[in-house]
């Protein structure tokens, strides 16, 4: 199953954005002018307040959502990421709102990086920050173990485990090297 219109992808997806979806910003001007007994007002988003990302992604039915009508696994379809003044992002596949992040945490935008966003019911781990270790990590390697794994999840088994297998080999070396590094600063600190 195709759903490939990025015009119309992209169009309807800066509408929905820009009037509905994102989170209204706070507007001096118009709180100066008129006093709310309900507090400050907020004006919608201009679109060239928006940071905009496009993509074609192939999706699994479940991550959409989508439980009826199994012709298909999989779905490739266009994927629009909205990013407003708030901070706040909008996920769209092809022309509807799969989900809004409030908080949109490094992880969020390493997967936008990698162009390969996580389904609905996982949308909850783009809110906040990450954890201390992630973090810490350097943001291009991370980019670079999305862009992997993004591969990885349209692969079958034998190829998957081969990939698997070469970044462990990756990681025992990242590690020897770590400790190589330990040691000779010990041996400095020594000396």
């Amino acid at each position: 199953m195709h759903f490939k219109h990025p015009v119309q992808s992209l169009t309807w997806a800066m509408i929905l954005a820009i009037e509905h979806d994102l989170t209204g910003v706070d507007s001096p001007i118009v709180n100066d002018l008129l006093r709310s007994e309900a507090g400050r007002i907020t004006i919608r988003p201009r679109i060239e307040e928006c940071s905009i990302v496009l993509f074609t992604q192939v999706w699994r039915r479940e991550e959409l959502g989508f439980t009826r009508d199994r012709e298909t696994d999989c779905i490739e379809a266009e994927t629009v990421v909205i990013t407003g003044p708030a901070g706040d992002a909008c996920v769209y596949v092809s022309t509807q709102l799969l989900y809004h992040v409030v908080r949109p945490s490094r992880r969020f935008f390493i997967d936008v990086a990698a162009q390969c966003m996580r389904g609905k019911g996982e949308c909850i781990q783009y809110e906040g920050r990450d954890s201390e270790d992630e973090e810490a990590f350097d943001f291009e390697v991370a980019g670079a173990l999305a862009r992997v794994s993004a591969a990885v999840r349209m692969m079958q088994g034998k190829d998957a485990e081969r990939v698997a297998k070469v970044l462990r080999d990756c990681a025992e070396r990242v590690e020897a090297t770590g400790r190589a590094c330990d040691s000779a600063k010990a041996l400095g600190e020594a000396a």
